[in-house]
């Protein structure tokens, strides 16, 4: 009966009677002869079963039960629908876990740039400190060759000093050359003077 009871458009007793049912407000009628059953309501609305012949008002009730069958097969794919196009819906309207651990993804991301950002300043910040190291290194490289010269210089004093003592030993020497042309001289005179003497 229930198999029938939505499949049944088009005898509309059926669908009346079915709904007494419902209500209760049905009357049953056995006709021993034809082996049917009659249904009624209180508006005289029937429905006529026969077991013996498969018939609901006369029609195959095989052929009823394979369109309820189609029909419930074709609602079957009507709720399949459904429930996809709900899945659907829900899906764009709820946050799956895949959106939760895209999200994740981006938050993971978003620190590693940051990470990366900061070792960027500090690389950044490294240069700038080896660009100045290199400049007063080569400041430093420069007042060091600078000061070697001078150094150097000085240290060429004691050449100069040298030079000085060797200076100050002519000067003795030329001491002594007069000293000796002194004595040389006057050894001349002395040796011409006894050479007159002679």
């Amino acid at each position: 009966m229930q198999a029938l009871n939505k499949n049944t458009t088009n005898f509309s007793n059926y669908s009346k009677i079915s709904e007494s049912l419902k209500e209760g407000n049905l009357k049953l009628t056995l006709n021993p002869m034809t082996d049917e059953f009659l249904f009624q309501d209180n508006k005289n609305h029937t429905v006529c079963i026969n077991p013996t012949k498969r018939t609901l008002n006369e029609k195959p009730i095989d052929e009823l039960l394979l369109k309820a069958d189609v029909d419930n097969k074709a609602d079957k794919e009507y709720v399949d629908d459904a429930i996809a196009k709900e899945e659907e819906r829900a899906n764009k309207a709820y946050a799956t876990k895949e959106d939760v651990e895209k999200k994740a993804d981006k938050t993971y991301v978003d620190d590693e740039l940051a990470c990366v950002a900061s070792a960027l300043v500090k690389k950044a910040y490294k240069e700038y400190v080896d660009e100045k190291d290199n400049e007063i290194k080569e400041r430093v490289d420069w007042y060091h060759e600078r000061t070697t010269k001078i150094l150097k210089t000085k240290a060429d004093t004691g050449w100069v000093s040298g030079c000085l003592d060797l200076k100050a030993d002519k000067e003795t020497v030329d001491m002594l050359a007069q000293t000796v042309s002194s004595h040389t001289r006057g050894l001349m005179e002395d040796g011409q003077q006894l050479k007159e003497l002679e």
